[in-house]
């Protein structure tokens, strides 16, 4: 699930509903907000997905460049094969479930 927040103003962390609809729903994220949104959201106690693929993104500051990243990780994503995207999904189980 790709979230695009409400605002990006590299100054403030702001979530609104749109994050916590695949945190409801039990799905991966990738956060296209502010930046240090997941950093945000793992001291609020949320997991999210660094084990499988490159959350840096979340610490740049320019908007262009944290873009470019959030991109890297898409291409890289929909690259999978269906049977690492399976054995992905099981592996993030235990973290879809505690977010919830």
């Amino acid at each position: 699930n790709i979230v695009n927040e409400s605002l990006i103003n590299p100054n403030a962390v702001f979530f609104s509903e749109k994050i916590f609809k695949p945190i409801f729903s039990a799905q991966p994220f990738i956060l296209f907000g502010n930046p240090y949104s997941l950093k945000k959201l793992k001291e609020m106690g949320y997991k999210t997905f660094d084990k499988w693929w490159d959350e840096s993104y979340d610490l740049e500051t320019d908007l262009t460049r944290r873009l470019e990243k959030i991109i890297d990780v898409m291409i890289e994503i929909a690259s999978w094969d269906i049977d690492k995207l399976y054995t992905i999904t099981n592996e993030m189980e235990e973290i879809l479930f505690h977010n919830f």
